[in-house]
């Protein structure tokens, strides 16, 4: 099967990086380091129309051309990979997704994905997704931790579809960012759109959909570090990225963002400091309204910990 080509042009904060950290973050489509530096060793990454090694480091404004191959067999197999069922009944099961995992299949990442161990732990997905995802209704980035809805049959998955849809699902999040915002409680409503020229990134822009994250502060933290802010995010609608491109625009991006941060690599957390912690939203087998909460993921409140020591 033919490859799949991606262009990425570097913007200015990422001058002088390594190539492969580069890409890896840029593209956000769940590779790895380690493929994409096997990519680079098979001249499948070419950098304004040459290859380049391992060790390129990046400038302003270079193109990047990269080659994804497809798998010959795209077959997809259950895999016993560790799954957090909060919830489970003949409709729908919650999830409590892990930082790091995959939530389907793609170039990359052909396995060892959500719906890989979802087809291991549970007895039936909806079919409306396709072949590469059953039961997946919405999707959490890589590095997003959280609460996911699955469903287990075609009714459920068109029902909760449509309330997705219409904006009748309520989802929070937790999330730490570098520094305090100005305001304890604030409803930023600004649209978002692809970055005109950096396609990687998402941006506010006045011809973007319209998008709207309210927040408001828990906790202040302050270290050796710097100060940080817990915050609780509301999810008013799901537009790619935004509730990383909101609070970046503030000047507040959270920690661990390494697309819309200059400073990401200083505090060395393996993943993006955002979990979607409470989901509500109606029944699709019998109307009633159901909550499902949890505890702030482990990654953040690890890092909160590391502050609490170095405060």
């Amino acid at each position: 099967m033919p490859a799949e080509k991606y262009h990425i042009c570097v913007p200015e904060e990422n001058y002088l990086e390594r190539i492969d950290t580069f890409v890896t973050g840029a593209l956000e489509m769940d590779f790895s380091r380690s493929f994409i530096q096997k990519l680079i060793t098979k001249g499948m990454i070419r950098v304004n129309g040459k290859s380049i090694k391992q060790n390129y480091r990046v400038k302003t404004d270079d193109a990047i051309e990269i080659r994804i191959p497809e798998p010959e067999d795209l077959s997809l197999v259950p895999e016993n990979i560790p799954l957090d069922i909060v919830y489970e009944d003949e409709s729908i099961a919650i999830i409590n997704k892990s930082p790091g995992l995959v939530v389907h299949p793609g170039p990359g990442n052909w396995n060892r994905t959500l719906v890989n161990a979802l087809l291991f732990h549970l007895k039936d997905l909806s079919s409306i997704g396709g072949t590469a995802r059953p039961g997946i209704i919405h999707r959490l980035d890589k590095d997003t931790s959280g609460l996911m809805i699955i469903a287990k049959n075609d009714y459920a998955h068109r029902f909760l579809s449509k309330k997705f849809a219409q904006r009748e699902i309520s989802k929070r999040y937790a999330a730490v960012i570098v520094g305090k915002p100005r305001k304890e409680h604030d409803i930023i409503d600004e649209p978002i759109g692809r970055h005109p020229k950096y396609r990687h990134k998402m941006t506010i822009r006045e011809d973007g959909r319209p998008a709207i994250t309210e927040f408001s502060i828990k906790r202040v933290l302050n270290s050796r570090l710097g100060t940080f802010s817990l915050l609780d995010v509301i999810l008013h609608t799901g537009r790619t990225h935004q509730i990383r491109v909101h609070l970046s625009s503030l000047g507040n991006p959270i920690v661990g963002d390494y697309i819309y941060s200059k400073r990401a690599h200083k505090y060395h957390v393996s993943h993006l400091l955002l979990g979607a912690t409470y989901l509500e939203f109606e029944h699709p087998a019998d109307g009633r309204i159901v909550q499902f909460e949890t505890a702030l993921p482990e990654n953040i409140a690890s890092f909160i910990k590391k502050l609490e020591r170095t405060g």
